[in-house]
């Protein structure tokens, strides 16, 4: 009997199919023999203390221009009814998200990568500072930050760590995703007027994330290392379009390859141990230089660009491993 997997990720006909890693893993389970099954978020309900999908597409071929499916035509399938379900829904992480997380954690049968649990418990801005508390890194690799809502807060940090800040102050939304938001201020009185228009009485409408700005970023770039199953499966080095300072090739950002140092690759190891012992089985780990930039567990991307900067399928290695518990 063919194994079957269900991918919650969004709406499939605005997915793009050259570049989405989980078309990649789709396309991965299907050379496999898989079944393999496609819905959103919205398609998830609970009854009668079970999970059920409704509008449940199954995916037949995967080609170049265009991805074949067949709806279900069952109103209702259990979600026992699979073996493996990967959450790919991309970020937000908002209350739809959480909700999609609060129901699939409520089951035990089906094998789900990453686990609800996790991407419940983990903010990928903030993982590394969990590997940090752990002893797997030191403070060496991480980059001094102030997380608030409250402005004077936020200007008293920069004011007593001024010497981090000479190259200029990066600030970005708490919930900000895919690079979008992301801003570089040359002083602290530049970043204060930004902050005001967004406050009431010196209270931000959202937390924001304040750091100083790494020269690397533009020199060395932001690596994405692809990590499955505790083992690094790919890397690459992402270099901003010039006036940008997100990296993300959703922003604009140039992807190319460029040897890891020995110290990047003991830090990238280390942390790949790591999530494998807190049950994250597929990530995106970024770097700039030796300091962690986040941990991308929700929906991590970059198979597609290995592929095409390497030649090498790396979809097929993600998927066995993602799999093979």
């Amino acid at each position: 009997m063919k194994k079957k997997l269900l991918i919650i990720a969004d709406k499939l006909e605005k997915v793009n199919l050259k570049s989405d890693s989980s078309i990649a893993l789709a396309e991965a389970a299907i050379t496999k023999n898989w079944e393999v099954f496609w819905c959103e978020d919205k398609n998830i309900h609970f009854l009668n203390e079970e999970i059920y999908l409704n509008q449940l597409n199954e995916i037949k071929e995967i080609n170049v221009n265009k991805v074949n499916y067949e709806q279900r035509k069952q109103s209702l399938v259990s979600f026992s009814f699979f073996d493996y379900c990967f959450i790919r829904k991309d970020p937000p992480f908002n209350e739809e998200y959480k909700d999609l997380c609060w129901i699939l954690a409520t089951q035990t049968k089906v094998k789900i990568i990453n686990p609800a649990e996790a991407l419940l418990a983990y903010h990928e801005k903030a993982l590394h500072w969990k590997a940090l508390s752990s002893g797997v890194i030191n403070k060496n690799n991480v980059i001094s930050t102030c997380l608030s809502e409250d402005i004077f807060i936020i200007e008293n940090y920069i004011k007593e760590n001024e010497n981090l800040f000479i190259e200029g102050i990066v600030c970005k939304p708490w919930l900000g995703h895919g690079g979008e938001d992301v801003q570089l201020f040359s002083n602290l009185d530049h970043l204060i007027n930004f902050l005001a228009k967004h406050s009431t009485h010196n209270i931000l409408k959202q937390k924001y994330l304040v750091q100083p700005y790494l020269k690397e970023i533009h020199s060395e770039g932001d690596r994405r290392v692809i990590i499955a199953d505790g083992v690094i499966i790919g890397d690459f080095v992402r270099i901003p379009e010039k006036g940008k300072i997100a990296s993300n090739l959703a922003q604009g950002g140039t992807a190319i390859l460029r040897d890891m140092s020995n110290e990047q690759i003991k830090i990238c190891e280390s942390i790949a141990l790591f999530l494998k012992k807190m049950n994250i089985v597929f990530a995106g780990l970024d770097l700039i230089g030796n300091k962690i930039g986040e941990i991308n567990i929700t929906s991590p991307t970059g198979l597609r660009t290995v592929e095409s900067l390497t030649g090498k399928k790396i979809n097929n290695i993600a998927f066995d491993l993602m799999v093979r518990n």
